[in-house]
């Protein structure tokens, strides 16, 4: 049974902080966090909030921000150690992002932007493409 946790799994540019990741990497990951977000508030609009699914999908909405922020954490960490910084830095991108929500998008879209250091840095080879 193959290995799903490694390198180039969902499962690992989700929720591993160890080695780096090329930049459609993050961006596949962020747009499937955003769009697990559209949806599940879209579903939450959807309802009346005396019903029981609207609580059920506020619930999710929760739950589901709770996990998207780790997750967005982990691809930034990745990605700041592919541009060769510590990926520590991505606590002060997520935790300023708590509270000026249009900070988040600067250093999101950097991230995305940015090419990564095509050698082996401090943090390991470079991604596979």
């Amino acid at each position: 049974m193959a290995d799903v946790s490694g390198p180039q799994s969902v499962q690992w540019a989700l929720f591993s902080l160890k080695g780096r990741i090329r930049r459609a990497t993050y961006g596949l990951g962020m747009a499937l966090l955003f769009t697990s977000w559209w949806v599940a508030v879209s579903q939450l609009f959807a309802f009346h909030e005396s019903s029981g699914q609207f609580t059920l999908w506020a619930l999710i909405l929760l739950l589901l921000g709770v996990v998207s922020t780790y997750c967005i954490y982990a691809l930034c960490y990745k990605r700041l150690q592919d541009l060769g910084y510590r990926g520590t830095y991505a606590l002060i991108i997520v935790g300023l992002s708590f509270f000026l929500w249009a900070f988040l998008l600067i250093p999101l879209v950097l991230l995305g932007v940015l090419k990564g250091q095509e050698e082996t840095n401090e943090y390991g080879p470079p991604p596979v493409r």
